[in-house]
């Protein structure tokens, strides 16, 4: 592995320890080593998140953590008009999008979240039809496909926001997750805890969530949401 990969792991995996200073120190170093790639940002960003996360109903980070990933979208879309299949590019502006509406449905503001959920869609479809073998880019499809299946039949009164976006397909998001949580290069991780969290609120299969939940304190003891 070439160091920009070894520090971003060693980064991805300080954040899920929440050893968040250590982390910024290695997604600095991504963005001095090549500042024209969008990931060392975007990793930046998921600090924020996971700070966000372990303390959701403290909203005072929300704006930065917005504006944040609005710099990783516009550096991805100069990165498209110079070449508009760029499969990174592509994937962190999905990528963004997505973080972005996550917090968004977190907050309570579903039609937000379902926009930026119908624009970050086609770009993960996109950049899994350029990269198949890429199980990170899973992770985003997984999530819409679930969420898009189950919102509208969990909260019937959300139906009418969600007209113009696409249906989901609650067996294919769950596999698609299963997958980014078995073979993903930096969204594993994600992928497993938002399984964790599908199979304890919506699935009820406990000991699927005893499983993951086992799997993942075991490798970041300090993360108290595992």
């Amino acid at each position: 592995e070439g160091s920009f990969e070894r520090i971003a792991k060693r980064g991805i995996d300080r954040v899920y320890n929440l050893e968040f200073e250590a982390a910024e120190e290695d997604f600095h170093a991504l963005v001095r080593m090549n500042p024209g790639h969008p990931a060392g940002r975007f990793f930046l960003a998921m600090v924020d998140w996971w700070r966000i996360t372990i303390d959701i109903d403290d909203e005072s980070r929300d704006e930065r953590f917005l504006s944040a990933l609005d710099g990783v979208i516009d550096q991805c879309d100069s990165l498209l008009e110079l070449d508009g299949h760029n499969v990174e590019a592509i994937f962190f502006k999905g990528g963004s999008l997505g973080f972005q509406g996550r917090l968004q449905f977190h907050r309570s503001d579903y039609l937000a979240a379902a926009n930026a959920g119908r624009k970050a869609l086609p770009l993960v479809e996109t950049a899994f039809a350029l990269d198949p073998a890429n199980a990170d880019i899973l992770l985003g499809t997984g999530i819409y496909n679930y969420y898009a299946d189950v919102i509208p039949n969990e909260y019937p009164w959300v139906k009418p926001l969600l007209l113009f976006i696409p249906a989901g397909d609650k067996k294919k998001g769950l596999e698609q997750l299963e997958r980014a949580s078995r073979e993903g290069r930096y969204a594993s991780i994600e992928a497993a805890y938002f399984l964790m969290q599908i199979e304890f609120f919506y699935e009820r299969r406990y000991d699927r969530v005893l499983e993951l939940a086992q799997r993942l304190v075991h490798r970041f003891p300090r993360n108290m949401l595992f």
